[in-house]
């Protein structure tokens, strides 16, 4: 069986990489942002890429409209299936290709990798190519990656591992932290962290607590939307980042950390706040407390245009 995947570049579309890997060696993997995937969809579409294929998924990002109405227009529902946690993807569920879904049940998130997950050993078990590999193996794997990214590690279960695996995902590299976990469950039933892991990872947040500390003295106060919110430049540790400036000042209702190169990510602890609408007015999307827009190519010249 002939696979694509397109997901999106954070642990939890990486999550979703591992999950494929173990279940169609072969897949095709291609990584998208929220920049980009309508152009990669688009161009995947009219270049006719998808005949090249008997399944495709996208997981844990979405489409616009325009796109969306290509894809249902030209593919059956059984060839292409969308994948998303996200409250600002509901829309898409009118869509017979799509499952969009924010909870499991009442108290529980839904994430990409969990859906990917669940959707294989659904519909698609007796296609797995390696017929030796248990995926009910990679369960713990999916549960620390869902954790995350909804993060109930932290709202609900007060357990650090997820966050750890996170960070090793940045420390090791992406190619190299898929391999090592695909290896861990295959061979080793099981997804854990190693003694060395453990050393890296210490050194590590030492110095994310020092990038906080330093980006703390940046803050600039801002209205947004009518709110008020702290921003700072940051390239790096976004969610850590967030949410500890969120909680270090009550005073704001949002945090907004912006990557010149790349992008906008906003966080809040503040439960009266939906960031995903924030987000969205700037064509980006998310969750309620964790949200992300892009920064086009436009704003980027305007930027230089600004300092130059």
């Amino acid at each position: 069986m002939k696979v694509k995947l397109f997901t999106h570049t954070d642990l939890d579309g990486i999550g979703c990489v591992i999950i494929a890997k173990l279940a169609f060696p072969t897949v095709d993997i291609e990584y998208c942002n929220y920049d980009d995937i309508n152009e990669k969809i688009l161009n995947y579409m009219t270049t006719d890429g998808y005949k090249n294929f008997d399944l495709t998924y996208i997981t844990d990002i979405s489409v616009n409209e325009k796109v969306a109405e290509i894809i249902d227009e030209i593919c059956k529902p059984e060839s292409f299936v969308l994948l998303d946690h996200h409250k600002t993807a509901l829309w898409l569920n009118k869509y017979r290709w799509t499952c969009i879904s924010e909870y499991i049940d009442e108290n529980t998130k839904h994430s990409g990798t969990e859906m990917l997950y669940h959707n294989i050993i659904n519909y698609y078990i007796n296609e797995v190519e390696f017929r030796h590999v248990d995926l009910t193996n990679a369960f713990d794997f999916v549960e620390i990656v869902r954790q995350y990214d909804t993060w109930e590690f932290k709202t609900k279960y007060n357990n650090i591992l997820p966050k750890q695996v996170n960070d090793l995902m940045y420390l090791l590299g992406r190619d190299e932290f898929i391999d090592n976990a695909i290896y861990q469950i295959i061979m080793l039933h099981e997804y854990k962290l190693t003694v060395d892991n453990f050393m890296l990872l210490k050194k590590n947040q030492e110095k994310i607590d020092k990038y906080i500390e330093s980006k703390e003295k940046t803050i600039i106060v801002k209205v947004i939307q009518g709110y008020k919110a702290g921003v700072v430049f940051a390239e790096q540790y976004h969610s850590e980042l967030g949410n500890k400036l969120s909680e270090m000042h009550p005073e704001l209702d949002f945090i907004a950390m912006i990557n010149p190169s790349h992008s906008i990510s906003y966080r809040t602890v503040k439960k009266n706040i939906d960031l995903s609408v924030i987000a969205d007015s700037y064509k980006g999307g998310g969750h309620a407390q964790a949200s992300g827009s892009p920064i086009s190519k436009e704003m980027k010249n305007s930027i230089l245009d600004l300092l130059f």
